[in-house]
């Protein structure tokens, strides 16, 4: 009945009535069922013990799934969900709270600085780094049930996704469990990840600091890598010159060289059988110029029109993504604003919207779920140049998953343009490993309080008494050093004592930079009170985007001298994402017509016209990705976790000089929330981790008095987006 089948009372026999007996026992309701795999882990689960597991399984396994089920057999009362990306944690939230089966009423907590009230059931989904905020916060709330998402990022060797931030996501993974466990140690446990490889004691490359770990914490391995749920087919064409049959689908590659006339030969016959299909590409420029090589007709656009005005009337039409949507095709990588990666993930999953062609990067294989049946492998490669690495065992596994999907397909496709991917699929892949439960030389100073004493070197506990007698002797409580976990120790007292030694007119100067930014009229940010700051950051700083926009100075029309990152921030702040894409794009307009004056090539008209508008389409997705990079990287990471430092460090030394608690001390956190949230109000910041439109985050931080107005000023989009999300943000 849930399948809207029928059997014929005549044609059942015993095969038949013993196979549809064993499928109503994969049923967990009416409308819930699981598959086998998934019920022999659910099966584990068991009242009055103590359930803690870690899970490796395929891609399409459905391991988000199970986990709510096994919140509904347990009943567990306050639960914690750890995502590693915002776009996770709010796929989960419209989850939870669009009427998803669980057994209990549950408030839902996403937002770790600012709930306070946890009476009753709580559900807490979180990332890493927001659920090591809610432990700073020491709330003494019983936990009965956490679960961590993609665990292999306490390896840093696992992580792909190279794109809007650093590689050091890996800290902040090993804080959160680690933390989190010590705090919780009864607590039932579930980690997860897909494809992770653990080897046996006898394996000549075995590595006991995971197994270790586990041990430590009572946790019993399941590995269920071998589970493909969906089955998938994987084909190389690399040195394919004929017609082949790729699972009864023939492509014919006489006279197809080069990599674009195959995509398009792969995609032509895919699209014929009406299928969709990914295509990954190993930089989000790769992606952005295959998209636009591929020749596809306009397709009908009335399904999804009120989205294309609204890019329009925000981004110039030549834009690729716009470009690209009006063909049917998506771009999807991490240097495409939040809101607009949502909504072309959306259109993609949707069967009624011909959006059935996805060009992306790592992304795909994290932070977002699709309904493609086809993976087709542009290059065996994430980034280029000096940062582009090849692909591991582990990366091509999780690609490949992504090709057909449980309940949708009983089979999905791989074809890859180079052959070492499908080689690289058949390799023994890395073992995960454990950094502090293994006796390393090279350990860094952030890693040595998470690390047993049996495992620590000399250098690494004589750093450690060191650390402790210069928090003594600074008199800096545990309980303000501890915070901010992610920043090391010594890099807090460092900044503290640079505090501490300014002079009176530096002291001044920040003072009235805090004051301005607590102004309840605007948000304004005081040049000589940013610069104290950044002059005190710049030498702790290690990322060299950001050193970049530090060391680089300008001087004013009144001659004071600032860091380009505070024309960039005073941009950001003042205009949005808008403001800082302007910049770029008459930035590189200005470059090219410079070098057009000194050229002075002379070219007939029709020339001229065909040469600016590729070199206007060059320029706009560059400044996209520029002004991306900037915001979603450099301020809301980089720049925050510093400035977030030096407010900690700050506010404790001027509760001392004040003799105030702590807490009682105003800082520079109203400009830290306007950098990770572009908004204040909690339904706003909310809003903000969904991925809306900015006038729709203006609109819940707006006061009664203009909220009216900013309503009116809706497009059609955003008013669709705004009727979809009011439930969503507790408003």
């Amino acid at each position: 009945e849930n399948y809207h089948s029928e059997v014929d009372d005549e044609s059942i026999d015993l095969n038949t009535f013993s196979s549809l007996l064993y499928e109503s026992s994969l049923f967990t309701d009416e409308t819930s069922k699981l598959h086998r795999y998934q019920l022999e882990v659910l099966n584990l689960f068991a009242p009055k013990k103590q359930n803690r597991f870690f899970l490796s399984a395929s891609t399409s396994f459905g391991k988000t799934h199970l986990v709510y089920e096994i919140i509904k057999k347990m009943g567990y009362k306050n639960i914690i969900l750890i995502f590693p990306s915002i776009a996770l944690l709010s796929e989960n939230l419209v989850k939870v709270r669009s009427g998803f089966r669980l057994p209990l009423d549950y408030k839902v907590h996403t937002l770790s600085d600012l709930e306070n009230n946890f009476e009753g059931n709580n559900i807490f989904i979180f990332t890493p780094e927001r659920f090591l905020s809610f432990l700073d916060k020491n709330v003494s709330i019983p936990i009965d049930f956490i679960f961590v998402d993609e665990v292999y990022k306490i390896d840093n060797g696992y992580i792909i996704d190279n794109e809007t931030r650093e590689n050091e996501r890996d800290v902040a993974y090993r804080m959160a469990i680690f933390h989190g466990l010590a705090k919780y140690p009864k607590t039932d446990l579930l980690l997860a990840g897909p494809y992770i490889e653990v080897f046996t004691e006898d394996s000549p490359d075995y590595n006991p600091s995971f197994d270790t770990f586990l041990r430590s914490f009572g946790i019993t391995k399941l590995l269920m890598n071998e589970y493909e749920i969906v089955k998938v087919s994987k084909a190389e064409i690399e040195g394919v010159k004929e017609r082949i049959t790729i699972d009864g689908v023939e492509f014919d590659f006489k006279k197809k060289k080069t990599k674009r006339l195959r995509i398009q030969e792969i995609l032509d016959r895919i699209l014929e059988r009406k299928e969709n299909a990914i295509v990954y590409c190993n930089t989000p420029a790769n992606a952005e110029i295959v998209s636009a090589e591929f020749e596809k007709p306009k397709i009908n656009t009335e399904l999804f029109t009120s989205f294309l005005e609204h890019l329009k009337s925000k981004f110039e039409s030549n834009w690729i993504i716009i470009e690209a949507l009006e063909k049917g095709v998506g771009v999807h990588h991490g240097l495409v604003p939040k809101y607009i990666q949502k909504e072309i993930i959306s259109l993609f999953n949707s069967k009624e919207i011909a959006v059935d062609v996805l060009f992306s990067t790592t992304t795909i294989t994290e932070g977002v779920n699709t309904t493609s049946k086809n993976m087709v492998v542009y290059k065996s490669e994430k980034g280029q140049g000096k940062g582009g690495k090849p692909l591991l065992t582990f990366d091509a596994k999780n690609i490949a998953g992504r090709a057909g999907r449980f309940m949708e397909h009983y089979k999905g496709r791989v074809i890859s343009l180079e052959k070492i991917f499908l080689d690289t699929i058949l390799k023994k892949g890395n073992q995960i490993e454990h950094k502090n439960y293994e006796f390393i030389q090279d350990r860094k100073e952030i890693d040595d309080e998470m690390t047993p004493a049996e495992y620590l070197d000399d250098r690494s506990k004589l750093r450690i008494e060191e650390l402790n007698k210069l928090q003594n002797d600074r008199g800096i409580p545990d309980e303000v050093i501890t915070l901010f976990k992610v920043i090391s120790r010594r890099v807090k007292i460092s900044i503290y004592d640079e505090i501490n030694s300014l002079s009176p007119l530096l002291h001044a100067r920040i003072r009235k930079l805090i004051s301005e930014l607590n102004s309840p009229q605007s948000l304004v940010l005081n040049k000589e009170g940013f610069q104290a700051i950044l002059n005190i950051l710049e030498k702790y700083i290690e990322n060299e985007t950001l050193q970049f926009l530090i060391e680089r100075k300008y001087k004013d029309k009144n001659n004071i001298e600032a860091s380009i990152l505070y024309a960039a921030m005073t941009s950001y702040l003042y205009e949005g994402f808008g403001g800082v894409y302007r910049y770029h794009l008459e930035r590189m307009k200005k470059v090219t017509r410079e070098i057009d004056e000194e050229k002075k090539e002379e070219n007939s008209e029709e020339k001229k016209k065909e040469t600016n508008a590729k070199r206007d389409r060059r320029h706009v997705n560059s400044a996209m990705r520029l002004s991306s990079t900037l915001i979603y990287n450099t301020f809301k990471y980089q720049l925050v976790k510093y400035l977030g430092v030096f407010n900690l460090m700050y506010k404790f030394w001027e509760s001392k000089r004040i003799n105030k608690h702590f807490n009682e001390v105003t800082c520079i956190d109203r400009l830290l929330i306007k950098l990770e949230y572009n908004a204040f109000s909690p339904a706003a910041r909310v809003a903000s981790d969904f991925g809306v439109p900015q006038k729709i985050i203006d609109y819940y931080d707006a006061g009664p008095e203009t909220r009216g107005r900013i309503l009116n000023s809706f497009d059609n989009y955003e008013k669709q987006v705004h009727l979809k999300i009011k439930g969503l943000v507790g408003e």
